[in-house]
């Protein structure tokens, strides 16, 4: 017997189904595609008036400037959406608000991003965590038995 067979393992093997099943725990449980909308948004609304500055000069510095601190708010405002489910509303509304005003300064990521933030934020809005959501389906039951009883 040699001693590389009597070594045991120290950790157990992960395979790629529960990396897989840890996600999508991990994704349900906050706005996983409002967040993602919301950084993605500010991705563009940063990128494009800084390829534009630096190319072609098209625009001042000074605007390049306002659209970069505007597309970090955005960013933010999706990370922490991510990071901290029950403020998402909040995150999710102040990214919509800091989008349609990036127009102003970074010419909205020539309207993509304002638009990917439109949505990123709207679905942060919506979102409804899993606890919200068992509680609403047992008032839901509850109601359509009461309503069964009294008929």
């Amino acid at each position: 017997m040699s001693a590389i067979s009597s070594v045991k393992q120290s950790r157990p093997v992960r395979t790629a189904a529960g990396y897989r099943s840890r996600f999508q725990t991990w994704k349900r449980a906050r706005p996983f595609w409002g967040g993602l909308l919301l950084t993605l948004s500010g991705l563009v609304i940063g990128i494009i008036p800084m390829d534009l500055a630096m190319k072609f000069a098209l625009i001042p510095t000074e605007f390049a400037f306002v659209g970069l601190i505007f597309a970090i708010f955005v960013v933010l405002c999706g990370l922490f959406a991510l990071a901290k489910p029950p403020l998402a509303e909040f995150f999710g509304a102040a990214g919509m608000l800091i989008s349609i005003i990036s127009i102003f300064g970074a010419l909205g990521g020539f309207v993509v991003g304002t638009v990917l933030g439109i949505l990123g934020g709207s679905l942060c809005i919506a979102w409804v965590g899993p606890d919200e959501q068992a509680s609403e389906t047992t008032e839901q039951s509850a109601d359509t038995t009461a309503a069964e009883t009294t008929d």
